[in-house]
Parts: structure tokens; sequence; C-alpha cells
């Protein structure tokens, strides 16, 4: 059997062409699919092999699904009008990958979670993850490539947002509007915003006591005690005056809301002093001798004195109720207090002005080093994010794959030899055609001859 060149060219076209509508055209007539492009993504900073972000919450990596990411994804690609988020999550898939080990130990747990023993429960959370997007219809390379490459950025985005996520909530007020309220209600304010920077420092100085910002030289621990340094010395010393000398911007509308404070703490008073008797009438009318009851028993069980929890209840009612009274009471009295010191003033008007003027300059350099250290905070936490969490997130080159239902070596040279069993059974048959012929035409000429 001999094949020129030409028929041989031919032939190879003809089967790569066979091989690679039966290898990739194939999945795309019946899944829709015709590939997919893809990355590896590790995790590997701390808690990640428990199942724990840095924060130390529960880690779920189906989070790159959510549609804030998906939809900063398709924008920053330039697709908005060409995918939707939905449409995006149902070509989006994960697979966590596991190794032998792991997979090894899970197959263990499932061979053995019928029987009736007890066992101890095992759970993997894989930290290495192949993530990819589906092809539908005709595939657009350079397209999936820009979205995946965007999802990746858009979900590192989205961990560092949520480890941030306890940054220091906006006040309800602008600097400038608390520095225009009366004096209590300023103080009010700024004790807050240092408590806030107080509590958001301190995550940080706890979880991470060792790290120091390259580029301010100082800890987390550092600023949490200028922070505490400035609600001692500063916020708590002008709270202190404040409430001293009841200083205000308008003594008579100061005193008329005092007043109203007073009305409403003595009805809170009332009320929890009525509630006080209440429960005390109720607990000196109840039969004190059934405070304990006893549980039925037999000879081998000896009765057991229970606390009647009715009776405890009453009694712990009583404990609130007469603190909250106290309380109340306390309160009442501090108000009118205030309300004599507005009414009295120790201070002359000299002096009263120089004290407000006081306050109101140490309440803006309060307000100002608060914001310095709320920005050197975010730096630092932004810094330390990037350093040591931000770089534990791995992306893989991406590639892509086409879909196949065998190897497309595999069906090359299967197709090949079927041509090579096609040629030879062809060749066999026009040999077998020829000798017939030619058998044939040699008996019809013996018989002319004869």
């Amino acid at each position: 059997m001999k094949i020129n060149k030409k028929q041989a060219i031919k032939v190879l076209v003809i089967l790569l062409i066979l091989t690679l509508a039966i290898s990739y055209g194939l999945p795309w007539l019946t899944t829709g699919q015709v590939g997919k492009i893809s990355a590896g993504m590790v995790i590997s900073f701390e808690g990640a092999g428990k199942g724990l972000d840095p924060q130390g919450e529960r880690f779920d990596v189906n989070e790159l699904k959510r549609d804030e990411v998906l939809q900063t994804a398709i924008d920053q690609a330039g697709l908005t009008d060409t995918v939707t988020a939905s449409e995006l999550k149902a070509r989006l898939y994960i697979l966590p990958v596991a190794g032998k080990d792991a997979l090894k130990d899970l197959l263990t747990l499932t061979e053995i979670s019928g029987k009736t023993q007890p066992i101890k429960e095992q759970i993997i959370y894989p930290t290495s993850f192949v993530i990819g997007i589906k092809d539908m219809g005709v595939p657009s390379f350079i397209s999936d490539r820009t979205l995946l490459e965007e999802v990746f950025v858009a979900y590192k985005a989205q961990l560092k947002d949520k480890y941030l996520s306890t940054s220091l909530s906006q006040p309800a007020y602008e600097k400038e509007d608390i520095l225009q309220m009366d004096y209590p209600e300023m103080m009010k304010m700024i004790g807050q915003e240092i408590d806030g920077l107080i509590r958001y420092v301190r995550i940080y100085s706890e979880n991470e006591p060792q790290y120091v910002s390259n580029t301010t030289g100082i800890s987390f621990a550092d600023l949490e005690q200028q922070a505490v340094l400035i609600k001692a010395a500063d916020v708590e010393n002008m709270q202190s005056l404040v409430d001293y000398y009841q200083l205000t911007r308008d003594q008579g509308s100061r005193i008329l809301y005092e007043e109203a404070m007073l009305r409403r703490a003595q009805v809170t008073a009332s009320k929890l002093q009525d509630a006080q008797y209440t429960v005390a009438d109720i607990l000196s009318i109840y039969d004190n001798s059934s405070n304990y009851i006893f549980a039925s028993g037999d000879e081998s069980s000896p009765l057991t004195p229970v606390e009647n929890q009715f009776y405890g209840d009453l009694v712990g009612r009583l404990v609130d109720k007469q603190a909250d009274a106290i309380s109340a009471r306390y309160e009442k009295d501090d108000i009118q207090k205030a309300i004599d010191k507005l009414m009295t003033s120790s201070l002359s008007g000299a002096a009263y002005a120089d004290m407000t003027s006081e306050i109101e300059q140490g309440a803006k350099e309060v307000l100002e080093h608060i914001d310095t250290l709320k920005d050197t905070t975010r730096q630092m936490a932004d810094e330390y994010y990037d350093q040591a969490i931000g770089n534990k997130v791995s992306v893989s080159p991406l590639h892509y794959q086409m879909n196949q239902t065998v190897n497309p070596a595999l069906v090359f040279i299967l197709l090949a030899a079927l041509y090579f069993v096609i040629k030879i059974v062809w060749m066999e048959l026009q040999k077998s055609n020829h000798a017939f012929v030619t058998k044939i035409r040699m008996g019809g000429k013996k018989h002319g001859k004869q």
C-alpha cells in the first residue's frame, strides 16, 4: 500500500479536522460550553487551615461570588453592557483542592460513619482552590481573561475591606458642627469619638502586639496609649470643668432643658419606685414556707429539696427594681444640682468667658488630635494588611482549557487506524474485483478459441 506525499497531506488534514471536531466540537454541541479559563488561588494567612479568616471569623471562599465582587469586576473589565452579575455567577466555579492524605481521611470517615461506635468529627478546610469561568457559546479569550483577572482583584479588595471593617465609624456630626454644640453635648460627642478610637486601636494592639510600622515607626500599642492619654489628660479634664461649672452657651435655654429633663427623671423615678413596691408587696404575701419543694423519690433515692424558681425570680426582680430606682433618684438629684449651679454661677463674666474660650480651643485641638490618630491608625492597618495578610493570597497565572470528550491524540490514532483499515479493505476489495473480472475475461477468450 503506497500513499504519495499529496495524498498523505490530504489524509492528515482530514484526520486533524475530524479529531478537532470530535474532541472539541462535540462538547460544545452537547453542553454549549467551548472551554474555561481558570487559575489557582492559595491562601496561607494564619488560621486558614482551620477555616478562619485573618480576624478569626469563619472563612468562606464563596464570598468571591458575592454580587458586589462580581459587579465590580464586570465594571472594571468594561463589560457592564455585556454580562450581568447573575450571569457571571452561573459561569464562575470554585473547586477546592485537597491533598491525598486529606482525601484519604475523608474516605476513612465515610467508611466508618455508619458504625455505632463514637468517632471523632474531623473537618478538612482546603487552602487551595481552582477558580475559573466557563465559556458559553463562542469563546472570547480576551474578555474572559480580563474578567477573571478583575474578579481576583475585586475579591482581594473585598477581603481587605472585610478585614478593615472594624474601621472607625463616621461621626454623626462634622467637626465644625461639634464645635458649635453646647458644651455638655460637645463633651459627650468628643467622648464618644475618643472611646471609639480606643476600641478600634485596641483590636490591633491585642491581635498584633509585635507589629511595628515601617512608615510611622510605632506599634498599635503606642497608638492606643496616645489615645488613652488624650482621653485622660484632655477629654476627661474638659468634661470635669464643664460639669463642675455647668458651662453653657445659653443659660436660659439650658435651664429650661434641664428642667424638662428633671420632670422626665421624676416620672421615671416614680414609676420605678412603684414597680419596686409592687414586687415587694407580692413577696410579702408570698408563702415563704413553699420556697422549697421536694421532688418525689423511692427508697434508693431520698427526697431532695428543689428551690422554687418563681420565688427566686421575684427576689431577683426586686433587687433589679431597687437598683433602678436608686439610679433614677441619683439622676434626678444630679439634674437638680445642675439647675442650681446654672442659677448661681460661681464664675464672673470675664472668668466665665475665659473658661468657655479655653474649652472651645481645647475641644478643637482634641478633635484634631483624634483625626490625626484616626488617619495614622488607618494607614498602619492598611500597611499591616498588605505586608502580613494581602500577600498571603496568591493567584497563579491564568490558562485556558478547551472542553474535550476524549484525548485528542487517542482520537487521532483511532481515526488513523480506522482509515488504514478501511484503506486496506478497500484495496483488497479492488484486488478481488480485478481478479474476478480478469477471470471472466480469460474464460471468454478460451471459449472463443474453441
